[in-house]
């Protein structure tokens, strides 16, 4: 029987960096690699409110994103 395993995670974070001209927001992507496969979802919120206070964007969204083998 096939199973997955769990090759790598990363965090995404979502920010705003502007608007366009429609006043529609202009959004970029900042990547963190190397996320513990196992970071629970607190532990993931709480480093995007540090990463926040650190940048100079307001963060819209932010995801944990585990790319799995199968094996």
């Amino acid at each position: 029987m096939a199973e997955y395993t769990i090759a790598s995670s990363r965090l995404s974070i979502r920010l705003q960096v502007g608007t366009n001209d429609e006043g529609r927001p202009i959004l970029r992507s900042l990547s963190l690699r190397d996320v513990s496969s196992d970071a629970a979802a607190d532990d993931v919120a709480d480093v995007s409110t540090a990463l926040g206070a650190l940048l100079d964007y307001p963060i819209v969204e932010t995801s944990k994103i585990d790319t799995s083998l199968v094996a």
